[in-house]
Order: structure tokens, then C-alpha cells, then sequence
């Protein structure tokens, strides 16, 4: 374990190294006036100082999954529930102290379950309405928090749960060195693998999906491997098959074809056979033996390799190279020796351009509220196709429900005389077949209809390449008129100048995806899609959770049989089409709206952060203009001083530039 340590100790020097250098950039481009870039500098500084390598635990519900985190951590943190837990994340961060925290979803279920602990309602009664802050709450009572109220009232374990997550800090060494462990709840449910994918899998540095060596390969993994993994592009997760020590020495090459046969297609790493206990007691007795005969050892050295070294890389060189582009470039070749040429000016000179410029400078803020104006008008535009799309995927919805209840037979079956439980067994194949059958809607629906809606509706808002290259260009060469210097052409793109302002460089999101000219919309869609089916597929498993079918037809199909007739699986069918069709048509309108609105929403954010990377441009030059008019107007020696302070911004910026060609050559 010393040696991957080190690993992650070595990653965190450089980490440091580039957080102080952006820090040092922010405050010389503020001193070259250089406005557009110092905040975001100074911002990306500190979230690269704080960014950690995020591994997301998946896996079904008892196959050794907590045991298998405390395995990693080398101590018993986790709980191992022995209730299924609700779909309540629990992320695992560094701190000097031990604690955990407890988050509130916002905004709050409608209805909240009675069973609440007592801090919880006390919490609830004190803050009133509106989002509610978190609260610290024991360790040893996490589990009152994050499991399903088994044998409570029915209609109890189907109200949502009012936490978002819980947040666990422990002064641990893998988590000292920049690691966060994610513990999802179990996979079991399709409404909890939907959630997972939805806010975490596109966040994760690393995916380990822990499979059960007694019970390989269920349908409920391979489901989650197929759709939710290689579904959305995910290719290299860590595959590992937990408690292979329960398989016989005759039977575990047979074991790992099998695992090889089934699961090598979905990954790009290998596949890892472990015993997560015998890794926890090896770590906590100090048993080396132990602990090379979990199997662990492997996985724990190619974790860190990875995380470090493939994820590490793309973390920190990306940003780097960026910064020496704005030091270089923008800095150093660009605004140092324009403002040397405006300081050797004559006050009435640099004054005679500046309002030779105005007139320029105008037009290109027009330029921007035009292209304001029409990426505005293409959004209102797409408002229709989006409301289509939406609508189609409800009434196509509605279509097959029919047909995927005629295709199912149920095992369970209802006796000559029915019985609740009889029916109730019968429902409860047919909603979970139904849950299963929508799982995969959504995910034809978002890759075939979804998405590429939503990129071609992208590609015609922000087909603005060439207004951008117009814009640039002429911000440039007023910008060189300014200095009394003669033009030179930038030949970074557009998108790649505003992304840098944005700090996309370094981080996802909108900014992110408008990063360079590396195909945005493409990636926008994706995004966007990912998010927008998650939510759409987790309001249609609600309707056709078994629970919420017995609670709400369950009595209606029961009293509706007569004892000996033949046809009484038609009628339980009939009944649950019949309602479920029903539900699906009066939701289909409001969340239709909604999903129009949140594309809208994203394609908005991202056009009004490209309008204010283009005011910002036109600002800074201005502002730098001004700050010069200012230095001659107060005379020689703070001309003079000025110089030399632009001599000492040139040397800083070739020390900070020499720094980041060292820290690339390291990375790379």
C-alpha cells in the first residue's frame, strides 16, 4: 500500500504545483488589467487545490459491497445493512475528525414518511419552508437513516425519502491523499440504478462495480452493466468479483471463464477475483499473507495507476497547456508589448485612438446582442420539435404497454378461488416486468430520439463559427490599432478563447462542453440527455412499482375476479393497463413541459455564457485602455513605474510559463 500511496502523494505535489501557478497567473493578469481571465484564474486555483479523485461503488444489494469499501479504507466505516438501504448516497471524503453529515433533497417529497428519527423532526419543525441545511448526525446511526422501513406500513415504504445524501468524513490515509469513496445503494431497483446513473456516473473518476461470486452475473448486473454502463459509453469500469475464498479451489477456474465469458466485452480493464473480508482483516491485523490471498493487492495498485496517472493526466495537463496559451500568447506576445507601445505614447495620441475606436468598439457590442438576439430566436424556434419529441415518447409509451402485457406471462398464478395474495404476487411480476420494459424505452428513447434532437436543435442555435472568427477578428485588429501596432492574426478558435474565460478548460458543465472546438454540441446533447432521462424514466418506475400497483388497484382486480373464471389473468392485466395508460396520459403533459423546459433552460445557459465571454473581451480591452490613459495622465515617474511593472510581469510570466513546461513534461 506505501508504494500507491506515494502515487497519490506525487499526484497532489503537482496538483499543488499548478493551483499555485494559476494563482500566480490570476494576480498578473490582473496587474496587466487583463481583466476577462483573473477571476477565473483565481477561481480554477482553488478548485484545482480542492479537487479530488471521485470512485463510485456500485453493486446489488447484499453482495458484500460495504465490506468491500471498509476493505479498501482499511477500517470498518460502513455499516453492512442488513435492510436494503433506500436510495440514499453515501460519500466518504477526509477529515480531521470523525463525523457524518446528513443532506435534504430539495425540494422536499410532497409527503414525507411518519417514521422519521426524532433529530430529523425536530430539524424539520425549526427551519421552516425552503431548502433545508444539513445537519450533523451520530455514526453509529446512520443506518436509521439509509434503510427501507421494512415491516412498516406498505404505504409508508413508498413515500420517497427525504435525504440527498450522507456525507462521512474520516481521518483515513487513501482519503488524506484526494480520494473520495461514493457508496451507491444497491442496483436491485430500477428507480435507484436510474438515479445513480443520473447524478453520479458522468462525475466519477473511476467506476468499481462489485459483483457476488455465489450468485455471478444476475440479471439485475448484467441490466445495470448493459444499459447503464456500456448504454452510456461507460467502458472502463473495475469489474470485481467479491468472495471468490466461497468458491472451491476445484471450481474457480471455472469460475473465471465464466466471469471472462460474460463480462471481458464490457471493460477495458481486467477482472478482478477478490475477498474483500479477508483485504479488511488482512489490513487491520497487519497480515500481509492475508491480504496477497484477498486478491486486493492487484486492484488497489492498478486503481491508483489509473486514477493518477490516466485520470490525473487529463486533470492537470489540460489546464496546463491552456494557461501557457493565455500567458503566452494573450500575456506575453499580445497585451505586454501593446501596452509598453501605448506607454511610449503621447497622452493626446492614445486618447485620438481610443475615440477612433469607440465607433468599433460599438459595433462589435452590437455584433453581441445580434448574436444574442438570433441564438434567443433559434431557441424560442426549437421550442416545437423539442414538445414533439416529448410527446411522442408518452404516446409511444402508451401504445406498448398494451403489447408488453399481452407478451408477459407471470409465473406466479391465481387460483380457481382468489386470493390477495395470489394477486398480489401476480401484480408484482407484472410491475416489475412492466419497470423493466420502461428501463429499456428510456434507453432506446434517449439515444435514438432524445439526444439527437437535442444536438441537431444545438448545432442550428450555435452554428455561429464563422460570426465568432468575424468578431475576434475584429476585436483584434482594433485592439492592435489601439496599440498603434500592426495586426497579426490569432488563430485560436473562437470557442476554445471563450471556453478559457469560462474555465471550461478545466471543468465540465456547459463551459466545459463548449471547451475548444472538440464537437460541443455532440457532447452537450449527451449530457443533457443523460440527465433528462434519468428524470424522465424515474416519474414513469413510479407508476409501475408493484407496491404502488397493490396499494392502488390491487383491491379493485381482487374484487373484480369471480371465482372460477378462466380468463382471471386477462382481467388483472386489463386492469393494470387500464390504470397505468391512464396515469401515464395525465403525466404526460406537465412532464412534457417540463422536459421542453429544461433543454431550453441548458441551451440559454450556455448562449448567455458565450454573450458574456464576448462582453468581457470587449470590456478588457477597454479597461486596459483606461488603465493606461490613467498612468500618463499622472506622469513620468508613474509611466515609468508602470514599465517596470510590466517588465516584472513579462519575468514572472516567463518563470510561471517554464513552470508549467516542467510540470507538462512530468504529466506527459
Amino acid at each position: 500500500m506505501t508504494n500507491q500511496y506515494e502515487q497519490y502523494v506525487s499526484f497532489q505535489e503537482k496538483q499543488e504545483r499548478l493551483s499555485k501557478i494559476l494563482a500566480d497567473a490570476s494576480d498578473v493578469s490582473g496587474k496587466l488589467s487583463m481583466t476577462q481571465f483573473g477571476s477565473t484564474l483565481r477561481t480554477l486555483s482553488e478548485k484545482v487545490h480542492d479537487d479530488v479523485f471521485r470512485v463510485l461503488i456500485v453493486g446489488t444489494f447484499k453482495n458484500g459491497k460495504s465490506t468491500f469499501i471498509n476493505s479498501l479504507l482499511g477500517e470498518e466505516i460502513l455499516p453492512a445493512y442488513s435492510l436494503p438501504a433506500t436510495a440514499v448516497i453515501n460519500e466518504v471524503k477526509y477529515g480531521k475528525e470523525r463525523r457524518a453529515v446528513l443532506h435534504f433533497r430539495d425540494p422536499l417529497p410532497a409527503q414525507l414518511p411518519s417514521e422519521l428519527p426524532e433529530r430529523v423532526k425536530k430539524h424539520l419543525a425549526e427551519c421552516g419552508s425552503g431548502p433545508l441545511p444539513p445537519i450533523e448526525i451520530p455514526f453509529d446511526e446512520i443506518e436509521d437513516y439509509a434503510v427501507i422501513p421494512m415491516g412498516k406500513d406498505p404505504k409508508e415504504m413508498l413515500l420517497e425519502s427525504p435525504y440527498e445524501k450522507i456525507e462521512l468524513f474520516w481521518p483515513l490515509e487513501l482519503l488524506k491523499n484526494g480520494v473520495e469513496i461514493i457508496d451507491s445503494p444497491g442496483l436491485n431497483e430500477h428507480a435507484t440504478r436510474t438515479k445513480v446513473t443520473m447524478n453520479y456516473l458522468s462525475k466519477a473518476d473511476a467506476i468499481v462495480l462489485v459483483l457476488n461470486a455465489t450468485a455471478l452475473c444476475s440479471a439485475d448486473e448484467m441490466s445495470f452493466i448493459e444499459h447503464d454502463l456500456a448504454g452510456q459509453g461507460f467502458t472502463d469500469p473495475f469489474i470485481l468479483v467479491n468472495r471468490f475464498d466461497c468458491i472451491s479451489e476445484r471450481e474457480r477456474p471455472m469460475m473465471r471463464d465464466y466471469a471472462h465469458a460474460k463480462l471481458d466485452e464490457y471493460t477495458t480493464n481486467d477482472i478482478y477475483f477478490v475477498s474483500s473480508l479477508q483485504a479488511l482483516e488482512g489490513k487491520k491485523e497487519l497480515n500481509a499473507e492475508k491480504y496477497k490471498a484477498s486478491g486486493m493487492g492487484p486492484f488497489e495498485a492498478e486503481l491508483s495507476r489509473f486514477l493518477t496517472q490516466e485520470k490525473g493526466k487529463a486533470k492537470l495537463t489540460q489546464p496546463c497547456r491552456e494557461l501557457k496559451r493565455i500567458l503566452n500568447d494573450e500575456a506575453l506576445y499580445k497585451v505586454i508589448p501593446m501596452q509598453r507601445n501605448l506607454l511610449s505614447s503621447s497622452i493626446d495620441d492614445v486618447k485620438a485612438r481610443y475615440e477612433a475606436a469607440k465607433p468599433a468598439l460599438n459595433d462589435l457590442k452590437i455584433r453581441r446582442e445580434q448574436l444574442a438576439s438570433r441564438m434567443a430566436l433559434r431557441i424560442e424556434q426549437s421550442k416545437p420539435e423539442l414538445r414533439r419529441m416529448a410527446t411522442r415518447s408518452y404516446l409511444d409509451i402508451i401504445d406498448s404497454i398494451p403489447v408488453w402485457l399481452e407478451e408477459f406471462t407471470p409465473a406466479s398464478k391465481i387460483g380457481l378461488i382468489p386470493r390477495k395474495a395470489e394477486v398480489n404476487a401476480v401484480i408484482t411480476e407484472i410491475g416489475e416486468h412492466l419497470s423493466s420494459k420502461i428501463a429499456e424505452f428510456q434507453q432506446d428513447w434517449q439515444k435514438n430520439a432524445l439526444v439527437p434532437v437535442i444536438e441537431e436543435r444545438a448545432t442550428t442555435i450555435f452554428d455561429i463559427e464563422s460570426d465568432l472568427e468575424k468578431f475576434y477578428a475584429e476585436l483584434d485588429r482594433v485592439t492592435f490599432e489601439l496599440a498603434g501596432q500592426e495586426y497579426a492574426r490569432n488563430n485560436t478558435p473562437p470557442l476554445q478563447r471563450i471556453a478559457a474565460m469560462a474555465g471550461g478548460f478545466f471543468f465540465g458543465g456547459v463551459a466545459g462542453a463548449i471547451a475548444g472546438n472538440y464537437g460541443f454540441t455532440k457532447e452537450f446533447a449527451i449530457t443533457i440527455g443523460l440527465e433528462l432521462g434519468a428524470y424522465f424514466v424515474l416519474g414513469l418506475l413510479g407508476l409501475f412499482n408493484p407496491f404502488t400497483l397493490i396499494l392502488v388497484i390491487g383491491a379493485t382486480i381482487l374484487a373484480s375476479l369471480a371465482t372460477g373464471r378462466s380468463h382471471q389473468m386477462k382481467v388483472v392485466k386489463d386492469k393494470i393497463c387500464e390504470n397505468v395508460t391512464a396515469q401515464v396520459s395525465a403525466m404526460s403533459g406537465p412532464s412534457s413541459d417540463e422536459m421542453v423546459n429544461t433543454v431550453i433552460g441548458k441551451f440559454q445557459e450556455t448562449a448567455d455564457q458565450l454573450v458574456a465571454a464576448l462582453d468581457a473581451e470587449i470590456q478588457a480591452t477597454e479597461d486596459q485602455i483606461q488603465s493606461i490613459l490613467s498612468d500618463l495622465q499622472h506622469g513620468k515617474d508613474r509611466v515609468a513605474a508602470r514599465e517596470k511593472e510590466l517588465s516584472d510581469c513579462e519575468a514572472e510570466i516567463k518563470q510561471l510559463s517554464a513552470g508549467l513546461d516542467d510540470l507538462i513534461f512530468e504529466l506527459v
